[in-house]
């Protein structure tokens, strides 16, 4: 199963120069543990909900000075099961899908993966 049929397609996301306030608002409204950060449609970075960086900068910060890489990516003609391989490797529970060019496409999630399972036909496994 590949990526592109599995990843969420509607991405919220911010520009470097959001204010870290509004990105706050975008994650906590969204109930979102991530923002994409783009430019000219291109990953640049994540805002990451968990990171203090992010709780701790005054609301007029810009993303860009508490944005995280993304050390992660995905592309949308990868299999389901890297992408589920790289999210217990890097204890991460998205990933953002990029084109060669970096262009966001989309974002895999677990909660993707677990509907994909769900989805999928069953597998026999006998041990």
């Amino acid at each position: 199963m590949k990526i592109r049929d599995q990843m969420t397609r509607d991405v919220v996301t911010v520009t470097p120069q959001t204010p870290l306030g509004e990105a706050r608002s975008l994650l906590e409204e969204g109930h979102l543990r991530c923002l994409p950060v783009v430019t000219a449609g291109r990953l640049t970075g994540l805002v990451l909900q968990s990171d203090p960086r992010v709780s701790a900068a005054p609301p007029h910060t810009p993303v860009q000075d508490v944005m995280a890489p993304a050390t992660a990516t995905v592309g949308p003609q990868s299999r389901i099961e890297r992408a589920a391989r790289l999210m217990l490797q890097h204890d991460i529970r998205g990933l953002p899908v990029v084109d060669q060019d970096g262009m966001l496409l989309g974002v895999l999630t677990a909660s993707d993966l677990l509907r994909a399972m769900v989805h999928s036909p069953p597998v026999s496994i006998w041990y």
